[in-house]
């Protein structure tokens, strides 16, 4: 039975066969899957987007290529942002799904996060323990 938590998200599986044009998540490696859409710019003009999640700089590279389908023009823009300073933290759940259903290894969603566990007061503990908190 489908976890009715995961959203359902539209993977680009085959690295080898993919194409430019392709939209939805692609793994690059274990550590790292990129994001690709095309953004309509007018009505004659389209954009490429690809947004890169490494999991292992825990950095989201943001590629916009205005020259779209036509390859006679250029103009681009790139940006990189450390993981903690992204606000939707939405994104990274959605990043980290898309590399784990693609069969990546991320570090754990909640060493993506940041999730820090603090309990209030000291405890003695026997066995493995499984922590429950509340997410950012």
């Amino acid at each position: 039975m489908a976890d009715p938590g995961k959203k359902k998200l539209k993977l680009v599986d085959d690295f080898e066969t993919a194409s430019w044009r392709m939209e939805g998540w692609q793994k690059v490696d274990d550590d790292t899957v990129l994001h690709r859409r095309r953004i309509p710019v007018t009505g004659d003009r389209n954009g490429i987007m690809l947004q890169i999640f490494d999991f292992n700089t825990f950095q989201l590279t943001t590629i916009f290529d205005l020259k779209g389908y036509n390859t006679g023009e250029l103009s681009g823009s790139m940006q990189v942002i450390p993981f903690s300073q992204i606000e939707n933290k939405q994104a990274l759940k959605d990043a980290h799904q898309a590399l784990t259903d693609l069969k990546g290894n991320p570090p754990h969603i909640d060493i993506v996060l940041g999730v820090d566990v603090t309990l209030d007061k000291n405890v003695t503990v026997r066995g493995p323990i499984k922590l429950r908190g509340n997410e950012p």
